[in-house]
């Protein structure tokens, strides 16, 4: 390996140190409490270090949406592949939505503005959409398979993705007594009413 590609390598393994230190503070202490300076003390670096990745906190949860979609997005795909039939490709998706949500809170909070993280994400919709529009593929061709009309596919994802949500906001925010468990039983069942509100 040459010394351009070693210092290529070392710049990638900070960055993703800088990433995951933040990841390790929001998960303990909340995306309020990240902080340039508290990063840069976990990965034993100055502040001025971070600012080379980074122009600033805002840039740095950018990055960590892109990650977020990009794994959300992995786990929907990976749901619609297990299935042939698309009616369970989109019961598996539903779940992918929330088991995604619950073993990366932090991306998640990130992603939908949870946890106190708030700032315009309007560069970031594309990605928001192929997620969108990979469920909305699924759900066409259920539709069409069973002779229904497809032309609110839009309408009835947006029902469903405010559902499978507030769920999961609701158990991130510890407002179901069931927590985690709770939400995916609670959106399993509204995943099948809906599917079988719209097939009938």
């Amino acid at each position: 390996m040459g010394i351009k590609e070693r210092r290529q390598r070392q710049r990638q393994h900070l960055k993703e140190g800088i990433l995951a230190a933040a990841r390790e503070i929001a998960s303990t202490e909340g995306w309020q409490a990240v902080t340039i300076r508290k990063i840069a003390a976990r990965i034993e670096y100055s502040p001025p270090v971070i600012y080379e990745y980074f122009d600033s906190k805002e840039d740095l949860l950018l990055e960590l949406m892109r990650m977020g979609y990009a794994g959300q997005l992995r786990a929907i795909e990976k749901a619609r592949d297990a299935s042939n039939d698309p009616e369970e490709a989109l019961l598996g998706m539903s779940r992918a939505w929330c088991h995604f949500a619950f073993e990366s809170p932090d991306l998640y909070q990130v992603m939908y503005g949870l946890g106190g993280v708030s700032f315009p994400v309007t560069e970031l919709r594309k990605e928001g959409e192929r997620i969108a529009e990979t469920i909305a593929q699924v759900l066409t061709e259920l539709l069409a398979k069973k002779g229904r009309d497809e032309e609110d596919v839009w309408i009835k994802m947006t029902l469903a993705w405010g559902t499978f949500h507030g769920l999961v906001g609701l158990a991130m925010a510890g407002r179901l007594p069931g927590g985690n468990e709770e939400a995916e039983r609670l959106a399993e069942q509204a995943a099948r009413d809906f599917l079988k509100a719209w097939l009938t």
